[in-house]
């Protein structure tokens, strides 16, 4: 259709117009007319002018796209068939029944099920397969762990044993010693007559009475470097830098000018306790003190130069099979003699005020205020140095008046007893446990637990090994005391701690015992629950952190 009608012509420059087009019906795609890619002529806007021009109007409609068919003619036998036409022929009839039987979707089903469940099968055995694996490895581990563990506490007592040092390998070997004796007197009572076993009770004396004697030589020589390391006691403290938290829990750390004194004098007193040198090193070090004592004219450090002189004499003529070990003791006492007596020398300072703090410049260590006499020795002691346990109403004797006392019975080692006791204290502090019994009871309190309550083996098994007994909870729910504990192996133990229902895996005999034994604790620790209750729920709240406490002076106390 063609209109007629006035326009005015427009600059459109590039921007093609729309010419009109085509849009498929299915899939909506539009087919556009193309136009010439040169735009219209620039015209000067001032001789611009109208005229009639033609245009289309366009107009939506849809037309059919030729499709390939085949042509019939008015004659029945002419028939022209298209390329693309498709040639069915009629089969038997077939049922729904058949048709589904000949399909076989069920068998289809069956066989994806079977295929899916296999691969699931043995998806899950590769996984079970590495969990086991992984298992049995940790298993090995713990089982390796456990037995490195118990050979290093069979180390640690072998080695207590040949070399001791403390108090407790002391016991442990009279412990010996005395079963020993007692297995040897069992022996000769079966094997000997009277007269025989009188001759062998005499040999046996003998031998007791000699290894007795070596364990006291090496106790004389434990306690002689015991004193040698308390006497240097006093500037080893003082060397140590005065150390708190102090904002945001930060580690401070000071160093008066008693600290650098003290190292000093720690560096001299090695120097001095270095026997193994040559001579001339020995004179050179002897030397440097000496010119550092002349300054000094008070008497210990005059008394300190004249052995220094006598020292170094004896070495300038070379005197030989002859032994110094006891002059030169006497050259360390002296010296400590005149570090303890520094702090009051005024030969070297010349201010006048240097004597009225005295006690700010001495070296010694803190004073102990928590003190209490024993009444066997006489000694005033700290609080610490008393025997304690949990069947105790007061402080009675000391460890050494205890320790003397108990030579004359059959000794006992503790260290088992102190082990099973740390074991249950780590158990309860793991627990986050508001009891403090655990930690109120001594080891002491232990030995009679496990020998006298549960007769010193395991209530299943009687194993009498304290190397694998442990002290558990009988109930996991209530907390750990005497009344309410278990003795068994630590296999035993960790199979008890996963049980929940105690009755329906323990026999009514073995419960019976159980809480027999704890009726039993019960009335031996009776004055324990009320130490307990003053003490709970403060342990936990105990941290280990460096408190600065200032040193404590003679003025500082009242005396009467």
């Amino acid at each position: 259709m063609v209109c007629c009608s006035a326009w005015k012509i427009e600059d459109r420059r590039i921007k093609k117009p729309y010419l009109g087009g085509w849009r498929h019906k299915i899939t909506k795609l539009e087919y556009l007319n193309a136009a010439s890619q040169t735009g219209p002529l620039r015209m000067p806007k001032r001789k611009t002018c109208s005229r009639m021009v033609q245009y289309i109007a366009t107009l939506e409609t849809s037309t059919q796209t030729p499709c390939h068919h085949p042509t019939q003619m008015w004659r029945s036998d002419c028939f022209i068939s298209s390329g693309f036409d498709k040639y069915l022929t009629s089969k038997p009839y077939e049922t729904y029944e058949e048709m589904m039987k000949r399909l076989d979707y069920d068998g289809k089903a069956r066989i994806i099920q079977r295929n899916y469940r296999i691969y699931v099968l043995l998806k899950n055995i590769k996984k079970f397969a590495k969990q086991y694996r992984e298992l049995v490895d940790d298993c090995k581990m713990y089982e390796l762990e456990k037995s490195l563990i118990y050979r290093k506490r069979h180390q640690q007592e072998i080695f207590g044993r040949i070399n001791p040092k403390s108090r407790q390998d002391f016991d442990m070997l009279y412990e010996l010693v005395e079963k020993w004796r007692l297995n040897r007197l069992d022996c000769t009572k079966q094997r000997f007559f009277k007269a025989a076993r009188c001759a062998e009770n005499y040999v046996i004396l003998d031998k007791t009475v000699e290894m007795f004697k070596v364990i006291d030589q090496k106790r004389q020589e434990v306690k002689k470097e015991y004193r040698n390391r308390k006497r240097v006691k006093f500037i080893t403290f003082n060397c140590k830098s005065i150390t708190w938290h102090g904002y945001k829990g930060k580690l401070v750390k000071v160093d008066t000018m008693r600290n650098q004194k003290a190292r000093e004098f720690k560096t001299i007193y090695d120097s001095l306790m270095k026997y193994n040198v040559t001579r001339g090193e020995r004179m050179e070090i002897l030397t440097i003190l000496k010119k550092s004592l002349e300054v000094h004219n008070c008497v210990a450090a005059l008394n300190l130069i004249k052995l220094l002189d006598q020292e170094l004499a004896y070495l300038s003529r070379g005197l030989k099979n002859m032994s110094l070990e006891y002059f030169r003791k006497r050259i360390i006492y002296d010296y400590l003699y005149f570090v303890r007596s520094s702090h009051s020398c005024c030969c070297v300072n010349d201010d006048e005020n240097f004597c009225k703090n005295v006690d700010d410049e001495k070296l010694r260590e803190p004073i102990e205020t928590n003190t209490k006499l024993c009444p066997s020795c006489l000694k005033l002691l700290p609080s610490q140095k008393f025997t304690v346990h949990g069947r105790m109403k007061k402080l009675s004797s000391c460890i050494e008046c205890t320790w003397l006392r108990e030579r004359n019975t059959a000794h006992v080692s503790y260290a088992p007893y102190e082990f099973l006791l740390d074991c249950v204290r780590s158990d309860e502090k793991n627990r986050c446990a508001s009891s403090a019994i655990s930690f109120v009871m001594q080891k002491h309190d232990m030995y009679h637990l496990v020998n006298n309550i549960w007769h010193g083996h395991s209530i299943m098994s009687e194993n009498k090994d304290l190397f694998v007994l442990r002290m558990v909870r009988y109930n996991a729910e209530e907390e750990w005391s005497p009344w309410n504990c278990i003795l068994l192996t630590q296999e035993e133990a960790e199979v008890h701690c996963r049980i929940k229902d105690l009755p329906s895996m323990y026999s009514k005999h073995l419960i019976k015992r159980v809480l027999l034994n704890h009726q039993l604790a019960k009335n031996q620790f009776k004055d324990l629950k009320r130490f307990e209750e003053e003490y709970r729920e403060t342990f936990h709240k105990i941290e280990n952190k460096l408190v600065y406490k200032p040193a404590i002076k003679v003025n500082d106390y009242l005396f009467s």
